[in-house]
This record gives structure tokens, sequence and C-alpha cells, in this order.
């Protein structure tokens, strides 16, 4: 088992992600903290620390938003703990602890603290898991208190977050008088397994396996439990899943039998991120072959080329094989963030590129997507097409032509925070003999892996050039794993200016040697623009192309090629790339010859459209909508 290298370990000095590392640290940060109060003008009100403040007895009122508001407030704390580890900041601890302070002050005895049902009324708590997220919210600020516990060695929300797990254990179990249920959001079974592998507590692994041994056996537990409230049995099941009720969360047969991904995409990724945390941990490898066997789907058959996964709005869910539509497609920034968090996990226990390259293309595209370069204004949604009048006039579309400023669901805000502030736990893993080196991001390490001191600094301009050079800083022996990219159609590794023939397993270049201080590794990775297709089973992108340069998708823009994109087409292999360190923050674009239908004909004729040559201009994906609403395609008519 591979584990991610400490983020105190790690120094990141990338000119690409320093600059978006230092963005959700100076900005987002404190704009996020805002936007929990309540202090933005002109954005959606979140009522997360007024729900606190009522919940402690501080303030009357009544509960507003979303029944896990809560939330909000954990994955912020989560996203500062882990800035804290790699920047300390006094002030914003300060604003940290008293934010827990506030919090603790709103647990009840028993550990139990959700302001959800503190404010609503305890005796409804653990009567609705289906739908009403009390598992969720305890899983979230499991991580959050762990994130903070290790970055500052405060104990204070570390005991909070064990008190609320001991009320879980004390209330679920198979034991006769507990209740024998699970989320109907999944993510419980993460903060569990984090709270483990930090306290040791085996009771807490244990209730994590238990959560996803007892998904979606019969009798079914949601069906006993909306009976007791006289409720209708699935809202969403009915709605979606008639055949096969709880399909939307994923409980409609036992986790081992599930053998491709369904329903709300969030939900079934952090349920295989957990069951690869709690088998790994547990000593149940069913759990891990299971996780895989839908991973594997996803990535082969229900993957957007953007590493964005939910395809529909409806249920915010998967829909089946190869339905992958540009432009009303769901895509939300969480689900491409657990992707990255499921491949990660996958990858730890067994090494295999496939997982990096799956964390590389949703980091590099459908991640970085959700925010703006300013770092103020989120996407909920990411589709591959964007036509704003259909967008805004349409009722039927969920997709948003512009970032927000925040939204009244808030998920994906402080999920893209936590990503950018952790990023180092994508970098590196390492076990007892070897070092992974998963993300070619520029950093300095200096660690205690493989039973050794090792330091080493390595250097990268990713995602522009594919040039990588890691510089050893003491002497060590061990097993070096570089991986290959998957864009990567051949490679050069040197050591020392000595060109080397590494061994390739599993899609990792192996230098298993000893290694002298100052001893220099290179790898040249040549980053070619790709004209990629699809497969013939995907109908939307017959006849369409869509670039790659390395691990970055591109796009049209209005703003550089003028309006009606879907009347241009590019001429395949024609492709000039030039470095912009003025635009978008810095970025390589991509010019192709082209051409577009003309004219202004009547709405059905026989008559031809002119033909005119243009000049096509492609920029980063993830950078779109910078500079105001307009049309995005990925992609485009081949010519």
């Amino acid at each position: 088992m591979y584990r991610s290298l400490p983020l105190k370990d790690i120094h990141i000095t990338d000119p690409f992600f320093t600059a978006r590392i230092d963005t959700a640290r100076q900005v987002t940060i404190p704009y996020m903290w805002e936007t929990l109060n309540d202090r933005i003008p002109g954005v959606a009100p979140s009522h997360c620390i007024e729900n606190f403040e009522i919940a402690a007895g501080l303030k009357q009122g009544e509960f507003h938003g979303f029944w896990f508001q809560d939330t909000d407030l954990w994955k912020w704390l989560e996203g500062v703990g882990y800035s804290l580890a790699t920047h300390p900041d006094a002030e914003l601890e300060k604003t940290a602890d008293a934010a827990i302070d506030l919090a603790e002050k709103a647990q009840q005895p028993d550990g139990y603290l959700d302001t959800y049902y503190i404010i609503k009324g305890l005796d409804k708590r653990f009567t609705n898991l289906r739908d009403n997220h009390e598992m969720y919210v305890a899983g979230h600020m499991f991580e959050a208190a762990v994130a903070y516990y290790q970055a500052t060695g405060k104990r204070k929300i570390l005991d909070m977050a064990c008190r609320v797990a001991d009320c879980f254990d004390a209330n679920f179990g198979p034991e006769e008088g507990k209740l024998h249920g699970y989320p109907g959001h999944q993510e419980i079974e993460l903060g569990l397994a984090k709270l483990y592998q930090v306290t040791g507590e085996e009771r807490y692994i244990k209730l994590a396996k238990y959560f996803l041994d007892v998904r979606g056996h019969q009798p079914h537990y949601y069906d006993e439990e909306s009976l007791k409230r006289g409720d209708k049995p699935s809202f969403w099941g009915q709605l979606r899943y008639p055949q096969a009720p709880y399909t939307y969360n994923q409980a409609h047969k036992p986790v081992r039998e599930q053998k491709e991904a369904n329903g709300h995409s969030v939900r079934q990724l952090y349920m295989l991120s957990g069951m690869a945390d709690v088998g790994e941990m547990a000593g149940d490898p069913t759990l891990v072959e299971a996780a895989e066997t839908v991973f594997q789907n996803i990535i082969h058959k229900q993957m957007y080329i953007t590493g964005g996964v939910g395809s529909t709005h409806e249920g915010e869910a998967f829909s089946f094989d190869y339905d992958l539509p540009p432009e009303r497609c769901y895509t939300e920034t969480c689900a491409s963030i657990a992707l990255a968090m499921t491949a990660s996990r996958l990858n730890r226990i067994q090494p295999n590129s496939c997982y990096g390259d799956t964390v590389e293309r949703a980091l590099y595209n459908g991640i970085l997507s959700g925010v703006s370069l300013d770092g103020t204004k989120y996407f909920y949604i990411n589709p591959l097409e964007v036509w704003p009048d259909r967008c805004l006039r349409r009722q039927d579309m969920a997709v948003d032509p512009e970032r927000q400023g925040w939204f009244g669901c808030a998920c994906c805000p402080p999920n893209v925070l936590r990503t950018l502030t952790g990023l180092g736990a994508y970098i590196y893993a390492a076990n007892e003999d070897g070092l992974l080196v998963d993300q070619y991001i520029a950093s300095q390490v200096k660690t205690h892996a493989c039973g050794q001191d090792i330091a080493f600094t390595m250097e990268a301009n990713f995602p522009w050039q594919g040039n990588v050079k890691i510089t050893m800083d003491s002497a060590t022996t061990f097993k070096l794993m570089l991986r290959k990219p998957y864009w990567a159609a051949n490679h050069s590794l040197t050591v020392n200016g000595e060109k080397v023939e590494a061994a390739l397993e599993n899609g990792y270049l192996i230098l298993d040697r000893a290694f002298a201080a100052g001893d220099v590794i290179e790898l040249a990775l040549p980053m070619e623009v790709r004209f990629m297709n699809a497969s013939s089973r995907v109908p939307n992108y017959v006849g369409k192309t869509a670039l790659m340069r390395g691990p970055v998708v591109y796009c049209l823009e209005q703003v550089d090629n003028g309006g009606q994109l879907w009347n241009l087409a590019v001429e395949t292999g024609s492709a000039q790339v030039e470095h912009h360190a003025d635009l978008l923050c810095g970025v390589t674009t991509i010019t192709c010859q082209g051409q577009r239908e003309a004219g202004d004909s009547d709405l059905y004729t026989q008559q031809l459209p002119d033909v005119q040559p243009q000049q096509l201009t492609f920029v980063p994906y993830y950078a779109w909508g910078n500079r105001g609403m307009g049309e995005m395609m990925v992609w485009v008519h081949r010519k």
C-alpha cells in the first residue's frame, strides 16, 4: 500500500499551480469566509454561520438553506487545514479556531452535531437517512477535523469529530437495538477511514465497513424508514429508475454486485473512494475489486474527454454507456473532483498509470474549469458546448453560460478550494521501497519514506512543456517510479545526461538504484497537438474532433473566432502553438486553418452555403468564460 506524502513535506514551486494555490489562499479562502457569513453583496446567501449561531443558542431564528448546509463550513475548514499545513497563517488560524469554538457550542451532549436537526428538532434525527444527509455532513466534518489537526496539532476539532463518530457508532450497526441503515449520500465512509488512520480506533473502520456491507440489501432500509414516516418510498426512484428503485443513490443492489456507474455521480464516486479506503484498511479486497470494476466502466464508457462525469441534469447523474451529449451534460465540478479522489485512492492500492492519467485529465480540465482565474466565481456545471441564448431561454437547460459568485447549493466552491490547497496529496506516494511520481507538478520534497530520509527537487513547466528534471539532494537507494502519461507517444529518460532504458511496469518507468546527491534524472515527454476522435458508439461527435496538447483539452470561444461556432470546421493536422504570457494568466494557444460555412438563406433551402477560409484559435478549456459571456465549443467539425 502506498501513502501520499505529508503535505508539510512538499513545497510546491510549480509556475502553473502556484498561482492558483496563491489565489486560493489569498482570495478564495477569505472570500468564502465572508460568503459563509453572508457579507458578500449580490451573491446567494449561505446562512451557514448563522445556522451554527442559532444552533448554539447565540441567536434566535429558523434554519435556512439545504439540510446539508453545514458542509460549506466543514469543506472550507478542510481547505484551510491544507493551506495552513504548507503556509502557516496566524490570523487565518485564529479565524478557523473561532469557527470551531462556535461549532462546539452547538454540539449536543451525546456528540451529535447537525444544525438542521438541532434547530428543526432532534426527535427527527436519524429518521430520513435516504434524503437528509446527516452522515454526509458528519463525513465532511471528519475530513475537516483530520486536516486541521494534522496542520495545527490542535485536538479540539478532532475530539469533536470523535464524539460525533461515537454518536453514530452508538446508534448504528448490526447489533440488536441499533439502526441498520446507511447514508443516502455517501461520504461518512471516507471520513471514518481518515479518523481511523489518525486515531487507530477500530470501531470507526468497522462502522464504515458496515455502512458499505449493508447497503442495498433487502428488505430495503429506505422503504422501512419511509413507511415509519408515512411518506412515499422514493421520489428519485420513481422519477428516473422505476425498474430499480434507489439506483439514484447506488442502493439498488449490494455494492459488490454493482458493475457500472449509476445514479448521482458524486455519490457514486464518493462511494467508490470509500470502498477503496475501507477495503484496504479493513483487509477486504472484494470492496476494492468492486470499486475498480465500476471505475473502469466510468473511464472507458461514461467519462467526457475533460474528465467530467455525470451526463444528465436530472439527478446530477450518470445515464448510460456512451451517452455523452456536449451541451446538455451536467458534469458537476464536484464529480470531477470525486473522480480524481477515486483514481488516486485506487492507485495507492495497486499503482497503474491509468489512475494518474485520470487525475491529470480531471485536474487540468474538469476541475480547474470550475473556478474563475480570479478565484471568486464558479461553475457548478461544466458543459462542452455553450450557446448562451439557449442556456438562458430554454427551461430544460441546467447550464449557466457564465460563472456565478455563489450557489444556494454551494458544494462545488469549497470542494475546489480543498482540492487546490491539498494538491500535494496527488503528486507523490510511497511505500517501504518505492516512491511514485504521479503528477509532474514542480516541487521540493524533504520527507521520510522508503525507510530513509529522501530529499529532491522536481522542476517542470506543465502543462505547457513536457520536460521534467529531478535533482537528488541526498544520497538514497530506492525505486523511483515515473508515470508515463497516456498522451506521450514516446519519451526520453536520462540520468546525469546518459540515456537509460527503464522498465515500463503498469505505465510507470522504473529506476531502481542507488542515487547520489546531485544526481539528475530528466524525462522528456513530447507535447504534440492531437486531433482526438470519439468512439463511433457516441452519436454526438461523429465527424467532429477535439484538440488536446499534453493533458489539456482545448476549445473555441466566440471572443476569438466570432459567433455561430457550429458553422466552423477545422483542418486536422494544421496546428501552430504559441505561448501568451499576458492572455488568461498565461496560456499556450493553438491556431489551425479552417473554414466557416456562411450565408443568410431561408430557414430551409436546397442552396449550398458559402464556404470561407478562417483561421481558428483554440484556448485551454479550463480558461473559457473568463473574458465575458459567449459561445464555446470543444468538439468541432473536421474539414
